[in-house]
C-alpha cells in the first residue's frame, strides 16, 4: 500500500527540500506520514475553491505549490482563512504536501518550465544566496530577438490582461532571466546576466531601479509566471506515485481581474 511517506520521499528525491529558501515551509505541512494514499490531488494554491472541490473529489494527499500556512499559528478555527482551510483539510482527512521554492530550483521545475515556455536556450541557474538561504530559483537563457518578440511570446502564453513591460521594444535581447512568482528581489542579479527579467509583482520603484541598471522588465503577474510549472508538478507527482492523480491546477489562484 502506498503511504504519504512514500510519495513525500519520492518527491523529495526530485525537489531536494533541504535546498528550499530558509523561510519556505516545504514538505509535509499537514497530516500523518504513515497514512495510506489511494488518490493524490495537485493544486497551485489551497484556496476556497480547491477545498470545496475536495468535498466532491476526495483525495488522501493534496500536493500544493503555494504553502497553505506561511506563518506559525496557535489556532485552527472554522471560518474563512488559511488556518480555517487547514482545519477543514484535517477534518476531511486530507494530508498536505508543499513543493515550492525547492521545486522552483529543481531540474524540470517551475523556473525551467517558464524558461521553456519563452523558448530560452542554454539555461543557467541564478538567484542563489547561501548566506540568505536562497536556492537558484531563477534561470537565464539565450533568446536572440527583440523585446517586442518576447512581448508577443508572453502575451500568447499568458494573455494581455495585467501584462506590464518596461524598456525599448525595438531593442535586441540576447539573454533573458526568469523568476517564477515574485522576483523583483533579483533585479540586480539579473541585470548582471541578462537584458530582460520576466517575473511578477514588480513594484514601481524597483522597476525604476531596473531601468537604471539597463534591465527591461516583463511582468505578466505572479500567478502567470508560475502556471507552466504547475503542469510540471502534476507530471512529477504522476511519475513518482502509483495511485490516481487528480489535476486541480486549473483552479487558478489569480487574485486580480
Amino acid at each position: 500500500m502506498t503511504r504519504v511517506r512514500d510519495i513525500t520521499n519520492s518527491v523529495a528525491e526530485h525537489t531536494r527540500p533541504e535546498n528550499a529558501a530558509s523561510w519556505d515551509p516545504v514538505g509535509l505541512q499537514l497530516g500523518d506520514i504513515d497514512a495510506p494514499v489511494q488518490r493524490v490531488g495537485v493544486c497551485h494554491e489551497v484556496n476556497e475553491e480547491v477545498v470545496e472541490t475536495l468535498k466532491r473529489r476526495r483525495v488522501d494527499l493534496l500536493v500544493t505549490y503555494h504553502p497553505l500556512l506561511f506563518e506559525p499559528t496557535n489556532r485552527l478555527l472554522a471560518g474563512r482563512s488559511a488556518e480555517a482551510r487547514a482545519f477543514r483539510l484535517v477534518s476531511m482527512g486530507v494530508n498536505l504536501l508543499v513543493a515550492h521554492t525547492d521545486f522552483d530550483a529543481a531540474p524540470g521545475g517551475t523556473a525551467e518550465a517558464l524558461a521553456s515556455t519563452l523558448k530560452l536556450r542554454e539555461l543557467e541557474p541564478f538567484g542563489g544566496d547561501p548566506v540568505e538561504g536562497m536556492p537558484d530559483i531563477g534561470r537565464v537563457g539565450e533568446f536572440d530577438a527583440t523585446l517586442a518578440v518576447l512581448d508577443a511570446l508572453v502575451s500568447d502564453a499568458f494573455g494581455f490582461n495585467g501584462l506590464r513591460i518596461t524598456g525599448n521594444r525595438h531593442a535586441h535581447v540576447n539573454r533573458v532571466a526568469v523568476v517564477p512568482g515574485s522576483g523583483s528581489d533579483f533585479i540586480a542579479s539579473a541585470a548582471e546576466r541578462a537584458d530582460v527579467l520576466v517575473t511578477g509583482d514588480v513594484p514601481h520603484h524597483r522597476a525604476v531601479r531596473a531601468a537604471d541598471l539597463g534591465l527591461a522588465i516583463v511582468d505578466p503577474g505572479h500567478t502567470a509566471t508560475e502556471r507552466p510549472g504547475m503542469k510540471a508538478l502534476v507530471d512529477l507527482i504522476a511519475l513518482v506515485s502509483d495511485v490516481e492523480v487528480i489535476d486541480l491546477t486549473d483552479i487558478d489562484p489569480q487574485t486580480w481581474s
